[in-house]
């Protein structure tokens, strides 16, 4: 799910990304949840570790308070470390559509039958 800059507030799209997945998530049995946040380049490494934790957490606080018999997800913060797409262009300019891919959270599922 996506942010937009400076902010770790869920988005309706996003929104609508977690009530997706909750559907899904009652398919499964025993699994475990791993919530990871992202920003892009802008800002230190230390504003952006932070940011990626308050989006991280603001998705595993919806997803707490919106299913309650979920597994507590583990949250990880990764800042700026791990993008998913450049934050410039080949020229060296600011690439807008790049950065707002890396501010991000994503959710990873493991299954933990037969772990």
């Amino acid at each position: 799910m996506l942010f937009d800059f400076d902010q770790a507030v869920i988005r309706p799209d996003g929104e609508k990304d977690l009530q997706a997945l909750l559907e899904e998530l009652k398919q499964l049995e025993d699994f475990r949840l791993t919530v990871e946040g992202h920003t892009d380049s802008k800002g230190t490494d230390a504003y952006n570790r932070d940011l990626s934790r308050r989006r991280a957490d603001s998705v595993a606080a919806w997803l707490a308070s919106a299913s309650p018999a979920l597994p507590l997800p583990q949250v990880r913060a990764y800042g700026e470390t791990r993008p998913a797409a450049s934050n410039e262009k080949p020229d060296g300019s600011d690439d807008p559509a790049g950065r707002q891919l890396n501010r991000r959270v994503e959710i990873i599922v493991r299954a933990t039958t037969g772990n």
